[in-house]
């Protein structure tokens, strides 16, 4: 069974989510384990001065996938024994206010009426999870909920397209998803709300 373990809290201080990820670890392989810390590796050029975090390790098979989000106030953390994974958290008052559907919404979801702030947490953690983030125009991907859950319909063809993506209950005033490679979306799936400086107690 794949497992996602998320942790948030109301902290966006640049060493919380490294507490966080560091107590998810501890969590899956014991209190006393060694926490290798993350780094930056670019899946498109392997750059390490920018891309996606990626557990620290020789053996990249072996290590989970982990993923980072902030906004104002807000810091959320992913990890998972999937193959790569994305999560996006975003105000949910500020973004609907703002000016995005030309730049987010696919012309079919334009017509459709999507509500934006769920469309752009979907398509970040998507994004996130692909390896490419916003270099990749949100518009030409197409999601389709229609069944309840969030479907990808279309996708860049020149883009790792990932497998799964969920919406994320996280608070009123918030909104979440995350997204993920992997045959089937996590089932084992945990979210734990942590406290001050990211400790999860």
């Amino acid at each position: 069974m794949t497992w996602l373990s998320m942790a948030w809290t109301r902290d966006d201080a640049a060493y919380v989510a490294e507490r966080m990820l560091a107590e998810l670890w501890r969590r899956r392989h014991g209190p006393g384990a060694h926490y290798p810390g993350t780094v930056r590796v670019c899946p498109r050029c392997a750059s390490t001065m920018h891309g996606r975090p990626t557990i620290a390790g020789p053996d990249a098979a072996a290590r989970p996938a982990v993923s980072i989000a902030r906004t104002s106030g807000v810091t959320v953390v992913a990890m998972t024994g999937c193959r790569s994974v994305g999560v996006d958290v975003e105000t949910t008052a500020l973004l609907a206010a703002a000016e995005v559907a030309d730049v987010l919404l696919h012309p079919t979801e334009k017509v459709a009426a999507v509500r934006e702030p769920s469309a752009w947490v979907r398509k970040e953690a998507l994004l996130k999870a692909s390896g490419w983030g916003l270099a990749v125009d949100p518009s030409t991907i197409r999601l389709d909920d229609s069944s309840g859950s969030p479907v990808v319909v279309e996708w860049p063809t020149s883009v790792p397209r990932p497998d799964w993506v969920m919406d994320v209950t996280l608070a009123a005033d918030l909104t979440a998803a995350v997204a993920g490679g992997g045959q089937v979306r996590p089932h084992d799936v945990t979210v734990q709300e942590a406290g001050p400086g990211g400790s999860l107690g």
